[in-house]
């Protein structure tokens, strides 16, 4: 006998209507592929939808709760319910969202694997999210011995139909004039970042030769309206719809989620041309890294890139150690664990020997190894912690 579908509703998830939203289609298609899901309401976010949410006769619902009015009403419905907005910091509910301070650091990450040590940042009105993108910046730029000024945009976002005031405008130019060449800018977010790259050239740097430019918040429909196609930090929407359709199943299953908070860890960063460039001025260091990010997958160490770069080992380890703020061993040791994150987040997840070979260790045991060092678990317990 066929196993009657669950009847779900939906809330700020327009899934039932045709909307182009990479989130909104990645639940729809995990909730597909679990077969015994029948989508019977769907609604935008508002707090007379989640009233009437609690009159349907539903098995489970996954919902966007944006204010604390909708909260109060989400917690009167009977049945269980999966938030993933991110607008609350202590949502109440079981919830799923990005990890935001994951987000924040890639990005300095990114560039400080550059070179560069001077960058801005433009902060933009907006939820706690933004904030704590800011500070795990921050913290990751101070910690290796950079600096950071910080630019606070007073207008709302998003700015796609009301660009900034002219008063705005000056404001950030007079600002961004005072940044050192070669500098870094990470934007909290990229509704704004057409207009910004227009008015850096405006105080004279050209993207990226003088500075390069990179978002920790992607909307698609902003991309094809940057000159200079914009650097981003990238979310998992795939793994935040697994995620949610999975701890809804368990909830309508009359089983608690192993966490009633679920921080979904990022893609990594797309690489654009606003940053396709280095700031090392030292043509070995910049050699260096070149070389290390071309071959860091293969089985070389640091005795095959000081012999590549053709500089002493001593020599170089120290040049490379004062400029870049760690040294060949901790840089290439990143570029690999990073590398296996990517590789463990695929679906099916390959087998950790899989995973050690395309990253350019020798075996499974030398994985753990630079894993515990780096993350501080091994990567059984990083699967562990992120539902894999």
């Amino acid at each position: 006998m066929k196993s009657k579908k669950k009847r779900i509703a939906l809330i700020g998830l327009p899934i039932l209507q045709s909307v182009n939203n990479l989130n909104n289609a990645a639940i729809a298609r995990h909730a597909e592929e679990s077969g015994d899901w029948q989508f019977v309401f769907s609604a935008e976010a508002s707090v007379e939808a989640f009233r009437f949410l609690r009159t349907l006769d539903c098995d489970g619902a996954i919902v966007r709760i944006m204010n604390t009015a909708m909260l109060c009403e989400a917690k009167k419905v009977q049945f269980p319910i999966v938030n993933i907005s991110s607008w609350l910091e202590k949502p109440g509910v079981p919830t799923v969202r990005h990890d935001y301070e994951t987000v924040g650091r890639l990005a300095a990450e990114h560039l400080l694997e550059k070179g560069y040590r001077r960058f801005g940042c433009v902060l933009v009105p907006g939820g706690w999210f933004l904030h704590q993108r800011h500070h795990a910046l921050v913290r990751a730029v101070e910690a290796r011995g950079g600096s950071l000024k910080t630019f606070e945009l007073q207008t709302t976002m998003p700015n796609l139909v009301q660009p900034l005031a002219q008063a705005e405008r000056r404001r950030f130019v007079e600002w961004v004039s005072t940044l050192t060449r070669p500098a870094a800018l990470v934007l909290m977010d990229d509704w704004d970042a057409p207009v910004l790259q227009e008015l850096c050239r405006e105080a004279g740097y050209e993207i990226p030769r003088d500075l390069v430019m990179i978002s920790t918040g992607f909307h698609s429909e902003v991309q094809p309206l940057c000159r200079v196609p914009l650097s981003a930090v990238q979310e998992d929407q795939e793994l935040l719809a697994r995620f949610a359709v999975s701890c809804l199943d368990q909830l309508m299953a009359d089983k608690q989620p192993r966490e009633p908070l679920i921080n979904v860890p990022p893609l990594g960063v797309v690489e654009r041309a606003s940053t396709a460039t280095m700031a090392i001025e030292d043509r070995d260091l910049a050699h260096a890294v070149e070389f290390i990010r071309a071959h860091g997958f293969e089985n070389i160490n640091v005795a095959d890139i000081s012999s590549r770069v053709q500089v002493a080992r001593v020599t170089l380890e120290r040049r490379f150690r004062h400029v870049m703020g760690q040294t060949m061993h901790e840089y290439l040791t990143n570029l690999r664990v990073r590398r296996a994150m990517e590789l463990l987040n695929a679906n099916p997840v390959p087998s950790l020997q899989e995973v050690a070979k395309q990253c350019g260790l020798a075996d499974r045991r030398r994985l753990n190894q630079v894993f515990l060092t780096v993350v501080g678990k091994s990567p059984a317990a990083w699967l562990r912690e992120n539902g894999r």
